[in-house]
């Protein structure tokens, strides 16, 4: 917003929503903007200007856990089975790999089976399943669909002890496109899904897909987690975290504080009491701990983890292990102006010790 406030010469505007990004903690070098080049010379642009310089500070808490095989194998969702303490991940190419505790990877689910691209995937460990959500997604930012099947979207079980399909549930109303994107598993066994495209959410139950609900400040709705309490989704969009509650279907807005942000969420977990998120805009290219009021309605604080480490990749969704926080990181990142921090992709998981998420 303020790029855009600075593009037509609203300087005053422009500097004012600069100040506030800055507070809750954006991160960029101010003059490489070139919207902000114009801005009139100022002590306040000098001191944000430094700031804001701070706030790309890395915060270097991350090491490589595997490297991944196939080096055009784009990886997306994460999960970690507590039972034998595999790691799991899927990818672009419709299959799941799983990785023992010495980083060693193999083929969980093969490629040419019922899966599609896999994007997020979580493990039912009482019912030893591991859930996939899987489509082909759709060019959101383009009239065309370059891709045959686009918009077609699933769900997906598998024994988490032999690999085997158990379950299944697609969702095809094209020309609707649909685009399963991450989800969460409650202890009864249902299945929520959060739809990118259509900015929704999907439940499965009893081998059904329905629609739950839509929110007019939810775009783009990505990572969801439930509560301990399994009354309370909470979904994370552009525009910040949305709570649903199953019981009333109330949904509300997050509130956050002014020094702290939880926009631009990909992958979304819980642990110990807070929600943990990775925040992938090159603004803040970090992954945060949230913690929140008793009630679970607000935002107390957030709590940076790891943050532009390694710097050359951006990391996506992560899952919460015994010992460590496993992160997917595969595809070049950017910086704030939008020059890319590595030439080719690097499909890998890193781990970051879970004792850093713990202390207050």
């Amino acid at each position: 917003m303020a790029r855009a406030q600075a593009a037509n010469g609203h300087a005053t505007d422009a500097v004012g929503l600069l100040r506030q990004a800055i507070e809750r903690g954006a991160g960029l070098e101010v003059q490489r903007v070139q919207e902000f080049q114009a801005l009139p010379a100022s002590v306040e642009l000098d001191d944000l200007s430094v700031r804001a310089r701070r706030n790309l500070a890395a915060v270097p808490r991350a090491e490589v856990f595997a490297v991944l095989p196939d080096a055009t194998a784009q990886p997306e969702g994460v999960e970690y089975d507590p039972a034998t303490r595999r790691v799991f991940t899927g990818t672009t190419h419709g299959e799941i790999l799983q990785i023992d505790a010495a980083g060693t990877v193999s083929t969980f689910v093969p490629r040419g089976g019922a899966l599609r691209e896999v994007l997020g995937i979580k493990v039912d460990a009482r019912r030893r399943l591991l859930w996939a959500a899987t489509c082909v997604y759709p060019e959101l930012f383009s009239a065309t669909q370059g891709k045959p099947d686009a918009g077609i979207s699933g769900v997906i079980a598998y024994s988490l002890e032999t690999g085997k399909l158990v379950q299944q549930a697609w969702l095809d109303e094209r020309p609707s496109l649909h685009g399963f994107n991450d989800l969460a598993v409650a202890r009864s066994g249902a299945v929520y899904v959060t739809d990118t495209p259509q900015n929704a959410v999907y439940r499965l139950h009893g081998g059904k897909l329905s629609l739950l609900f839509r929110h007019p400040r939810m775009s783009l709705p990505n990572g969801i987690v439930l509560a301990p309490d399994q009354r309370h989704l909470y979904v994370a969009a552009l525009e910040g975290l949305i709570r649903f509650d199953l019981r009333t279907g109330m949904r509300q807005p997050v509130a956050v504080p002014r020094d702290a942000a939880v926009n631009s969420i990909d992958g979304l977990s819980w642990h110990e009491g807070a929600l943990v998120g990775v925040q992938r805009s090159p603004y803040l290219a970090r992954i945060v701990r949230i913690e929140l009021s008793k009630d679970g309605a607000s935002v107390v604080r957030t709590v940076t983890l790891n943050a532009r480490s390694p710097a050359e990749y951006n990391q996506t969704t992560i899952a919460v292990g015994k010992e460590w926080l496993y992160a997917v990181a595969s595809a070049p990142a950017i910086d704030t102006s939008e020059t890319p921090l590595a030439s080719a992709p690097k499909p890998q998981i890193l781990r970051i010790p879970l004792e850093v998420a713990t202390k207050r």
